[in-house]
Formats: C-alpha cells, sequence, structure tokens
C-alpha cells in the first residue's frame, strides 16, 4: 500500500492510502482483458490457423497418391487407320498405382504428426505472450495512475505551502523568495504530471493494441493486484527482516520457489522448449526417412486391351527406379537432413539455456523489487515522512528555510514514485516468470 504526505495539523494522518484517491478496481478487470486479448488476437488467430494447417497435413502425408486411369488406343496404323488393319490395334483401358516402399508413409506420418506438435507449442506460447503483453500494460498503466495520484497529493500539499507562504510573506515575517519558490515546486509537479499522462496515453495505446481494439479506448482502472502486494513484501515495517545484516542482503521470506525449482518447472511446462523438442523429432524422422529415400517405389500398372473380332488382351507391368544418381542425389539429401538435425538440436540447447538464465534474470529482479520494497518500508518512507514534518514544522516556527521544505517533500515524493515502480516491476517480473513456466508461481496460487 502507498502513502503519501499531507501537511501536519490538518485533521488527517501524515500518510494516506493511495486507494482512497480513486474508484475501486472491477473484481477481474486483469483475467478478463487476458481473456478478450485470446479472443481478439490476431497473433493467436494466425498461430491456431497454422496448428489446423499443420493437423490437415498428418493424414495426407500417411496416403498414397492417387491411382492413375489410362485410356487410348495401341498400335494404330498410320497409314490405314482403323481398328481391323492391324490384328494388335485395340482399345485400352488402365489402371496405375505407385506404391511407396514400406515404411516410407509412415515416415511421413509421423514427421507430420510432430509438427503438428510444434504449432500446438506455439499457439500455447502466443496465448502466454499475448497475456504478458496485457499484464504489462496493464500494471504499466497501474503505476502512472498510482504515481499521478501521489502528485496530486503532492500538488494539494504544496498548494497549502505555497498559502502558508503567501501568509508569512504578507505579515512580514516570510520572504518573497519563498512565494516564488513554492509556486516553481508547483510547476515542477505539474511538469511530472504532463509526462505521466503521456506515459498514460502510451501504455494505454499499447494495452488497446493487444486488445485489437482502438488506441484512444478508455479503461476504467487498473491496479497491481493485492496478491502481489501481499507476497511482495509486508505491510509492517516489524515485519520486515532481511536474511543477513550485510550491505545489499535479499529481503527475508521470499514466497518464491528456489531457482533450481523455477529451471526446472520451465524446462518441463516451457511452450517454448516443448516445441522445440517436437521440432526436433519432426527433423529426426525426416533424416530417418532420407536415408530410406533411396529405396526404390514401386509403379504397378493393368491394362485391358480390346481387339474388334480378336480376342481381348490383358497386360500387367511393374516399374522400379534405378538409383544411378545415389553419389548426386540421395547422399547429399541424407546429409542435408543430418545437418539440419544437428542444428536443431542445437538451437534446443540454446533455448534450453536461454531459458534457464532468462528464469535466473526474472528470479533476480523480483528479488530485487521485494528488497527495495523492504527497504522502504522499514526506513526510507518512514524517514522521509519524518524530515518532511520536521521541516514543515521548522518552517512554521522560522526554524527552517523553504528549501529544506521542498528539498526533503521532492526526496520523499522520489520514494514514494520508487516504492511504486518497484511494486510494478515486482508484478511484471512474476508475470513474466509465469510466462517462461507456463504456471503460477506464488504460492497461494500453486496447488
Amino acid at each position: 500500500m502507498i502513502f503519501s504526505t499531507v501537511l501536519p495539523g490538518q485533521g488527517a494522518p501524515a500518510f494516506l492510502p493511495l486507494s482512497a484517491t480513486r474508484p475501486a478496481v472491477q473484481p477481474h478487470g486483469l483475467d478478463s482483458l487476458v481473456r478478450l486479448a485470446e479472443v481478439a488476437s490476431p497473433a493467436l488467430r494466425a498461430a491456431q490457423a497454422r496448428l489446423a494447417a499443420a493437423r490437415a497435413r498428418i493424414r495426407p502425408a500417411g496416403s498414397r497418391s492417387d491411382p492413375m486411369l489410362m485410356a487410348g488406343i495401341v498400335n494404330l496404323p498410320l497409314r490405314q487407320p482403323n481398328f481391323t488393319a492391324d490384328e494388335m490395334t485395340m482399345r485400352m483401358v488402365g489402371l496405375g498405382q505407385t506404391i511407396p516402399y514400406p515404411g516410407k508413409l509412415g515416415l511421413q506420418r509421423r514427421a507430420a504428426a510432430y509438427e503438428a506438435e510444434a504449432a500446438d507449442a506455439a499457439v500455447a506460447a502466443a496465448r502466454l505472450e499475448v497475456a504478458r503483453s496485457v499484464r504489462d500494460a496493464y500494471y504499466d498503466l497501474a503505476y502512472t495512475r498510482q504515481a499521478l495520484a501521489l502528485l496530486d497529493l503532492n500538488r494539494q500539499i504544496l498548494a497549502d505551502v505555497v498559502r502558508v507562504a503567501d501568509v508569512r510573506y504578507g505579515s512580514g515575517i516570510g520572504r518573497q523568495q519563498d512565494v516564488l519558490q513554492a509556486r516553481v515546486e508547483t510547476t515542477r509537479v505539474a511538469e511530472m504530471a504532463s509526462i505521466l499522462l503521456e506515459q498514460q496515453r502510451a501504455t494505454l495505446a499499447q494495452l488497446n493494441a493487444a486488445l485489437n481494439r482502438a488506441s484512444e479506448t478508455p479503461l476504467v482502472d487498473a491496479d497491481i493486484p493485492e496478491r502481489f502486494a501481499r507476497a511482495a513484501v509486508s505491510a509492517e515495517a516489524r515485519d520486515v527482516h532481511f536474511l543477513a545484516a550485510s550491505l545489499g542482503a535479499r529481503a527475508a521470506g521470499s514466497p518464491l520457489p528456489s531457482l533450481a525449482a523455477l529451471q526446472a518447472l520451465a524446462g518441463e511446462a516451457s511452450p517454448v522448449l516443448r516445441q522445440q523438442e517436437a521440432m526436433v523429432a519432426a527433423q529426426a524422422v525426416r533424416a530417418e526417412f532420407a536415408r530410406t529415400d533411396y529405396k526404390p517405389d514401386f509403379d504397378v500398372s493393368v491394362q485391358y486391351g480390346q481387339r474388334l473380332g480378336r480376342p481381348d488382351m490383358v497386360t500387367a507391368q511393374v516399374s522400379v527406379p534405378l538409383r544411378l544418381q545415389n553419389s548426386a542425389r540421395q547422399k547429399p539429401q541424407v546429409a542435408e537432413a543430418r545437418a539440419e538435425l544437428a542444428a536443431l538440436e542445437s538451437d534446443y540447447v540454446v533455448a534450453r539455456n536461454g531459458l534457464n538464465a532468462e528464469v535466473a534474470r526474472l528470479l533476480g529482479l523480483a528479488e530485487q523489487s521485494r528488497t527495495l520494497l523492504a527497504l522502504y518500508t522499514v526506513g526510507i518512507l518512514p524517514q522521509g515522512r519524518a524530515a518532511v514534518a520536521a521541516a514543515l514544522a521548522g518552517y512554521r516556527n522560522s526554524q527552517a528555510d523553504m528549501g529544506t521544505v521542498f528539498t526533503t517533500e521532492s526526496a520523499l515524493l522520489a520514494s514514494e514514485l520508487s516504492y511504486v515502480r518497484a511494486m510494478t516491476d515486482f508484478a511484471k517480473a512474476i508475470a513474466a516468470l509465469e510466462q517462461v513456466t507456463g504456471s503460477s508461481v506464488l504460492p497461494e496460487e500453486r496447488p
């Protein structure tokens, strides 16, 4: 939960919950957006269409070619073209069929089935990517809205400071410089708000692009889910601890599994790795097919010849190709298939290592965000609050100048914005971990 300062003596606590500054979030809003994006995403529809195409190729890949129907005239004389001049002249009708060498069709069917598995994994990966893009944009919107709420509270504080400075200057105990400096600080906050508003518009356009709708379509609200706040760090400073007293130690009580456990989970569930495995399996079958492709297929045909006034005739034949170009064709094809298989196997190792590195990076980002949140909770925000209260009290009693008030207030505002940023980074890191592992990683979400 994020807080912002108010002037002492206004009858309000020095920290106010940010949730009190905006309307309540609609329940399950993010999940609804993810579902909408999955329905509307052109990228996901394209992946699903490729899967349908890959599945449609399985049955044809294992089927024989169509038989050939033959019809014609055999041995018709050129000088006296008729059906009785020569006893070998006949009308002919026949059927021909190519019969692949045993096992070839099964290999082609298996390769097509593995390609369909790869396409299915690609659909799962596309679905997770769509969800991640929606969550990232949603959490960035939550950050800008919370940051704008903080700036608005800070603007109210500065307005009170301006009024105090005006009163002090009007009574002859203040300086005109204090009034001018207060107005400059108010303008600076307005500048920060302008920057954040432009970021908000750009992020909203990014979210709407994932939802396949107009860039300026408004969103009711966006907020970091409460489960992230609970998982990241305790709201009570007394419950926040660190793994060691040394500088840079992580916050204790991490809700996340160990790196090894996350990497194992990613290895088992990652659709990217599953896609790579299917591609390797498909290419292994193709390599096996290339080794057997030199074995000949058989062309079988049966022909029936009708002769006028003479007995009809039947012709049957079997044709077998002679593999005289084995060195020029078959062997290079086998070498190509094996080389492609080796490349895909190396690609799989690269993908697996990259996945492990990405999991380590995301876990580090999540733990870094948790540690920052812990530091802000136990020290930076309480100390900043005390510094602002002391500076304001000192200014009222003419024991501190306006510069000290603005310095401490600016530092506290920066810390509050950093807290919101760290919470957003934690949420995005968790969303990314869920994408690469294909499952939830927070305790309350794991079965």
